[in-house]
């Protein structure tokens, strides 16, 4: 009886010990992800900020050419062409704001 009861009291403290370390595991994972977290709702904002009513004009010129010229563009793949360069452009303004970098190169 006597090691029936160290039996129980060892497998409950290798419980503890799993639950415990899985918790510190969870504490640590959280650790990590928060501050990423706390940049993108930053880069979120900034991009929610962008004001693009100066791009407007251009976009309603689009509208006005004729529907054969509209139809080549789209089987040529412009929109996506259009789509990578301006993400790339994006891409490089970003990250030259990494420090220890110079903005303008």
């Amino acid at each position: 009886m006597l090691f029936a009861k160290i039996a129980a009291v060892l497998v409950w403290i290798g419980e503890l010990f799993v639950k415990c370390w899985l918790a510190v595991w969870d504490l640590v994972r959280d650790a990590a992800c928060w501050p990423f977290e706390q940049v993108m709702k930053i880069v979120l904002k900034a991009v929610q900020g962008i004001d693009l009513s100066g791009i407007q004009p251009y976009v309603n010129a689009a509208g006005g050419l004729p529907a054969e010229i509209i139809n080549i563009l789209g089987l040529l793949g412009a929109g996506t062409c259009i789509s990578i360069i301006v993400a790339a452009i994006g891409i490089r303004l970003v990250l030259q704001l990494i420090p220890f970098t110079r903005l303008g190169s």
